[in-house]
Parts: structure tokens; sequence; C-alpha cells
């Protein structure tokens, strides 16, 4: 038997789809109730919610969620210049090898 599986990598789910445990990339995000939507689910959220603004990708600073976030993950942050390398599992922290030579040997 061949098991399904996917590729796809989804950022920000669709909250409403995701409690019908369904996984759809949400494409929208309403702040007012606090939710990403999907293409489908989008339209019923207009319909209810008429003064409601959502969101879409282009407006991705108004998300929960920033891409300067991701960023600021990259280097670690004792040694602010040297990016992240490893993760040490005894100590549940991200290394960078300035960390790793010193503290997680």
């Amino acid at each position: 038997m061949a098991e399904k599986g996917s590729d796809v990598l989804i950022d920000f789910c669709c909250n409403v789809c995701e409690e019908e445990n369904l996984t759809k990339e949400a494409m929208f995000y309403c702040q007012q109730c606090n939710k990403g939507l999907c293409n489908d689910c989008i339209g019923l959220h207009n319909q209810f919610y008429k003064m409601h603004v959502a969101n879409g990708r282009s407006e991705m600073e108004k998300w929960p969620v920033k891409k300067k976030l991701f960023e600021e993950l990259k280097f670690c942050q004792q040694h602010k210049d040297q990016p992240i390398e490893m993760y040490c599992e005894d100590h549940s922290k991200l290394c960078c090898s300035m960390c790793l030579f010193h503290e997680h040997r």
C-alpha cells in the first residue's frame, strides 16, 4: 500500500478549514477575527462580516507573524554576527559555532 504525502509547505493555514481537519493555505488574514482564511472561506467571511477588512498576502506586514522574525532567528542571540548552525538537544537551544565551542561540547 502506497503512502499518501505532500511536498507542499504551507506557511499559514486557514484556521476555519483547520477546525474541520483540512489543510488549506491561508491567503487572507482578518485582524478582527484573528484568523487566516483560504480562497474558499474568504467569500463567506466577507458575507458575514461586511465591516471586517481581510488583508491579502500583499499586505503580510499586517499578519500576526512577520518575515522579519524569521530573519532574526537566522543569527545567534548571544553572538549577533554568527549564524545559527546547530541545535543542542541537551540544552534545547539553537547554537552558533561560538556557542558550540564554549558552552555545548
